[in-house]
């Protein structure tokens, strides 16, 4: 089966996102099982126009709104040099911009799917701030073409993929005309994201307890609302916050930190490599997800799981559907959900968790790396579902 991927963007690009390791990591177990698969994306920074990424074809493209039709030329030009060497069979879609170009270029009896990481005109319109006067037009009018782009796109699809019911739930919403739908949650390497085999990193102080979370530094991923809260875990614990990331809300979260007199208790790590994620991620003895509002999935959250380390997160989006299940496991003492903006439910948690003895934390970091293994949360587990529904459609 020769699959064609359109996305926006692919690990291990730098500025990959969540789609782009989902791709990457589907791909390559694709590859693996020994399909085809093609690639096309934006070209970013200096990455080349062509190169093979684990088995891959990539294909990249300039991208550019305001010279759309120049750009869906060139994706004409990269899809009919990938099929002029094999048929394709059926063409994968992530990421409206790129998905939209693909569909013009490949001949309708092709299969499609459009896998939904996120609605593309209705976040791009909720994370402007304040735009001038003299800006707000454009903004509305990009919103309205992101929002038909992506409607054409679902239109044109056999089905649509999201990673929760979440999301199902906003596709609904937002695109009540799209094709059936069906969940098919993320995954995570879990040879990779393993616990520690030694000691942990330096980072982290020994007989501390080590929080971590690792997010966008903007207003909706809740950072504010965990400062507050971790303001009264370091006054009678001896306890560590460390924030991972970079993003606008950075100087806002130095001073707050600064206000509330933790500075020393709060590490700002700035943008963290991929490469050393694993490690971080199984060093730390608790993961926080402060997220206020539209968590269309956590692969962070998976990805913190599978190295044994708990994940307090919030009540929004899906990340209840991820740790609900997981607080009734035997091995997990305490709650691991609260109410987003609720720093004092938020303190109340982050106190139980710093005040567990060694062992117990060691059981619960065992149950959260069994419950990843146990449920299928896997690329191996995610592909095995998405190639039957693939070879149902091709059939």
């Amino acid at each position: 089966m020769h699959v064609l991927a359109a996305t926006n963007n692919l690990y291990p690009e730098p500025e990959a996102t969540g789609s782009g390791r989902y791709n990457y990591e589907v791909g390559r177990e694709l590859v693996e099982r020994g399909h085809t698969v093609s690639v096309v994306t934006r070209r970013r920074g200096d990455a080349p126009a062509r190169e093979t990424v684990a088995g891959m074809d990539v294909h990249r493209y300039g991208a550019s709104i305001p010279r759309l039709p120049a750009t869906l030329r060139e994706i004409d030009r990269l899809v009919a040099s990938i099929r002029s060497k094999a048929p394709v069979d059926l063409v994968s879609f992530h990421g409206a911009l790129s998905s939209f170009g693909v569909d013009r270029a490949v001949a309708d009896p092709v299969p499609r799917t459009y896998t939904v990481h996120g609605l593309w005109g209705v976040e791009y319109r909720d994370r402007l701030v304040d735009p001038s006067p003299w800006a707000a037009p454009w903004h509305w009018l990009n919103s309205i073409l992101r929002h038909r782009i992506e409607a054409n796109v679902l239109g044109h699809s056999d089905g649509a993929i999201v990673l929760s019911e979440f999301m199902r739930e906003r596709l609904r919403e937002y695109h009540p005309h799209a094709s059936p739908c069906s969940v098919v949650p993320g995954g995570v390497d879990a040879a990779r994201f393993a616990p520690l085999d030694g000691p942990r990193p330096d980072l982290f102080s020994d007989g501390e307890t080590a929080f971590l979370t690792v997010r966008r530094l903007t207003p909706r991923m809740g950072l504010e609302t965990l400062l507050d809260a971790f303001a009264s875990v370091a006054d009678g614990a001896d306890a560590h916050l460390y924030v991972g990331g970079d993003g606008p809300l950075r100087d806002r979260l130095r001073a707050r930190a600064d206000r509330l007199g933790i500075e020393s208790a709060v590490t700002f790590l700035g943008y963290v490599p991929e490469e050393d994620l694993a490690t971080l991620y199984a060093g730390a003895d608790v993961f926080v997800l402060p997220t206020l509002e539209l968590e269309g999935f956590g692969l962070a959250t998976l990805e913190a799981l599978s190295a044994g380390t708990p994940v307090i997160g919030t009540r929004a989006g899906a990340t209840p559907e991820i740790l609900g299940d997981l607080e009734s496991r035997e091995g997990i003492p305490e709650s691991l959900l609260v109410d987003p903006g609720d720093a004092d439910a938020l303190a109340t948690r982050l106190v139980a968790w710093a005040r567990l003895s060694a062992p117990a934390r060691s059981e619960a970091g065992d149950a959260c790396r069994s419950y990843v293994i146990d449920e299928g949360y896997t690329w191996g587990g995610v592909t095995d579902r998405l190639e039957r529904g693939f070879e149902g459609l091709v059939g």
